[in-house]
């Protein structure tokens, strides 16, 4: 800060000597000291300060240009998954559209109550009288769900 040499600092010890005298010297060099210690850590506070806000901005700034660069690159992707995404619901809609148009096999009679069932063994085709398409009867339930638990 100063440019302060130790002759300098000899001078000025001698005038302080004559000036206030041997009893207030060293009081006033006290208070010297700790009022150059004061204006010192205030300095290195006001320094500091303005290193954590250069540093913040600084971080700022390429935070900016971070989500700005990800928004450029997110753009593609966005309007690729949007592109799935249709093929996907045309794939579906499709697919409902097809099984809508599947011919029905499986006919029941019209009246239930009134025909007899059949007796037959299991995954047996049997031909209705009434019906001209046949009809797989299966008279043993059969247990879908692999894993009881579920």
């Amino acid at each position: 800060m100063f440019d302060v040499g130790f002759s300098e600092l000899i001078l000025l010890a001698i005038v302080a000597l004559v000036v206030l005298g041997p009893e207030k010297l060293p009081h006033a060099a006290r208070m010297t000291g700790a009022w150059l210690g004061r204006i010192r850590r205030t300095m290195t506070n006001i320094q500091l300060e303005i290193e954590k806000e250069v540093s913040a901005s600084e971080l700022k700034e390429r935070m900016n240009k971070e989500i700005e660069r990800l928004k450029t690159v997110s753009n593609p992707i966005s309007d690729e998954i949007k592109a799935v995404e249709q093929t996907i619901h045309q794939g579906l809609h499709d697919a409902s559209l097809t099984v809508d148009a599947a011919p029905v096999y499986n006919v029941a009679p019209a009246n239930i109550a009134e025909t007899p069932l059949p007796t037959t063994t299991s995954n047996e085709i049997v031909a209705t009288s009434d019906a001209s398409t046949p009809t797989i009867t299966n008279p043993e339930p059969v247990n879908l769900i692999k894993n009881p638990s579920l």
